[in-house]
């Protein structure tokens, strides 16, 4: 009998999960964050766009790619401390360890920092307005992980199902937006295109992603509740031909330059990101509740 099949499973979960999280709570508080504080005007001011990558830059597009390998460090250095996360108070110490280490404390001169403050040219408003953003995210992040730490059983097990399916299409919904960005980064970059960002940011570029967004949520709502493989397959295949026909349609109605290249080849790993999330159910006597092993990882 193999004893290390549980801690593994438990490892990988743990992993798996905050890696989620941070992704998940690091765009959605970013998307807010940059709206409220109109991050696009700030980027722009004296001595900031010396020190900051322009708004709207190919840095920004690879940004929630970039995540994804943060959230995996993340995840790896907090993972011998899984324990005291599932203190009651285990929220507020990882809390202060991304807010003491993270955020105050870092070794390089970043805004918001002491060290950022004491040896950048950077002005004290700009370090003071990057930090409801941090401090935000990285609780959203704390709390969620030490719940999920305190309930193994699942996040949202006493919750009606609606509300697990719902996290779980955000989530999928969330990580296939990510592909988008790398393949539209990719695809830029091998076409020559001159990313600008003003016109990158605007609501009718920007508008381009939604129907293929909420397309992805809808699909992944649908197999939260777990499906055959061969129902997986459909629907990613979905997924990708939605998606790609979304595309090429805003394209010609509200950008009147359809791209039949682009539309055909940014909905391919979207699309394998949500058939790779959607839980897997095997055949099941009736009347029998199973449970496939993909389900409680995600739990």
């Amino acid at each position: 009998m193999n004893t290390n099949v549980e801690p593994r499973a438990r490892t990988f979960r743990f992993l798996m999960r905050a890696t989620m999280l941070h992704v998940v709570t690091y765009l959605v508080v970013g998307i807010v964050a940059s709206i409220v504080l109109d991050y696009a005007s700030l980027f722009a001011r004296p001595v900031i766009r010396d020190y900051m990558v322009e708004f709207g830059s190919v840095s920004l597009f690879i940004g929630p790619v970039i995540q994804v390998f943060r959230g995996i460090i993340i995840a790896a250095v907090l993972l011998p401390f899984r324990e005291v996360f599932a203190q009651r108070l285990g929220w507020l110490w990882l809390w202060l360890i991304l807010v003491g280490i993270g955020i105050l404390s870092t070794s390089a001169a970043a805004p918001s920092s002491i060290e950022g403050i004491t040896y950048t040219q950077l002005p004290l408003w700009y370090h003071a307005i990057g930090m409801p953003e941090m401090l935000v995210q990285t609780l959203t992040f704390s709390v969620l992980v030490a719940l999920y730490e305190r309930h193994p059983e699942g996040l949202l097990a006493g919750l009606p199902p609606v509300f697990e399916r719902l996290v779980r299409a955000l989530v999928s919904a969330s990580l296939a937006f990510v592909g988008y960005a790398l393949i539209s980064v990719v695809f830029a970059v091998l076409s020559g295109a001159t990313i600008d960002a003003a016109q990158s940011l605007s609501v009718q570029v920007q508008g381009l992603f939604v129907g293929p967004f909420l397309i992805n949520f809808a699909l992944a709502f649908i197999a939260a509740g777990g499906l055959t493989p061969a129902r997986r397959i459909i629907v990613g295949v979905g997924s990708y031909v939605l998606s790609a026909a979304m595309i090429l349609t805003y394209q010609t109605i509200f950008l009147s330059i359809p791209n039949i290249v682009y539309a055909s080849v940014a909905p391919i790993l979207p699309a394998v990101v949500v058939w790779l999330l959607a839980p897997n159910r095997e055949r099941a006597e009736p009347n029998t509740p199973t449970i496939s092993a993909t389900q409680r990882d995600l739990r």
